[in-house]
């Protein structure tokens, strides 16, 4: 998946604000289409920005979504080549 961290977010799409499901208790949650069930948004007590799911915008073009940081990256399938010049998280 490709993240892309907000400090805040006003939904503007057809399906309205998310439905939130909360995965950990207390310290974690996600956000769906209420009408199609895609998965949206993630908000987590340890990071302060709200995770965006960025095919979930409209448009993905903008020079502030280049990548900077790669998750599990020592995890990552062979054949998906690995997102150049950006920092190891240590998430993963």
């Amino acid at each position: 998946m490709w993240w892309v961290g907000f400090e805040t977010v006003t939904w503007t799409g057809e399906g309205g604000d998310p439905t939130w499901y909360e995965t950990f208790e207390g310290k974690a949650k996600r956000g769906f289409c209420a009408t199609c069930g895609s998965r949206l948004a993630a908000i987590d007590s340890d990071i302060p920005e709200i995770g965006i799911n960025v095919t979930a915008l409209d448009d993905t073009s903008g020079p502030d979504l280049v990548p900077i940081q790669a998750s599990f990256r020592d995890n990552a399938v062979h054949w998906l080549p690995p997102v150049p010049e950006t920092e190891h998280s240590t998430a993963g």
